[in-house]
């Protein structure tokens, strides 16, 4: 009997925790952010102090603990500039999406040419072809409408005003803002 042995770390070096971590500058500000959120949530009431205290050590440690493990895996946000800057197009994308959608049922003759276009993502994990679709469908004049594997079937209000360039640029911001994949997507294959 032989078994193939693809991690040689023990099952449970995964769930070691560091409890010298415990005494770091980052849970020391988990317990000022969660207690912070704590006392608003009650809104200064000093009669659930005592659960308070409960709570937010067991956010704070729980926060910590995922924090750390998601170091490990580098799965997650690259840099907080990234993160900034993703905000900001995200809101910046969002109001010209929502102000296109007003021009359009204000008008009296709304001026649409609909149209599906086919796109071909190299995003490579189910999360960031998940968060590309919906942050596709705040671009002003697209929904994204289906997805099979890699490509995606996008909706177009209106094909004379269609700019690839767009969706290549949120595709290349969801790339920067998710970093770089442990697990790749595999492409489905179309029943």
């Amino acid at each position: 009997m032989s078994r193939l042995i693809v991690n040689k770390e023990s099952p449970n070096s995964q769930l070691v925790f560091s409890f010298s971590s415990m005494f770091s500058l980052d849970f020391l500000l988990r317990i000022v952010l969660f207690s912070i959120f704590w006392v608003l949530l009650v809104r200064f009431d000093q009669g659930s102090l005592g659960v308070g205290v409960v709570f937010i050590l067991a956010a704070s440690l729980l926060s910590l603990y995922l924090a750390q493990q998601q170091r490990k895996t580098k799965q997650w946000l690259r840099s907080p500039v990234s993160l900034l800057s993703f905000i900001v197009y995200f809101a910046v994308q969002s109001l010209r999406g929502g102000w296109e959608i007003a021009k359009l049922a204000l008008s009296h003759k709304p001026r649409l040419s609909p149209g599906f276009v086919k796109y071909h993502t190299n995003l490579a994990t189910e999360s960031q072809v998940f968060t590309f679709m919906q942050i596709l469908s705040l671009l002003p004049g697209t929904v994204s409408a289906r997805q099979h594997g890699r490509e995606l079937t996008i909706h177009v209000m209106n094909m004379e005003t269609f700019d690839h360039a767009e969706i290549d640029d949120c595709q290349m911001r969801i790339k920067k803002l998710l970093g770089n994949p442990v697990h790749p997507l595999a492409d489905r294959k179309k029943l």
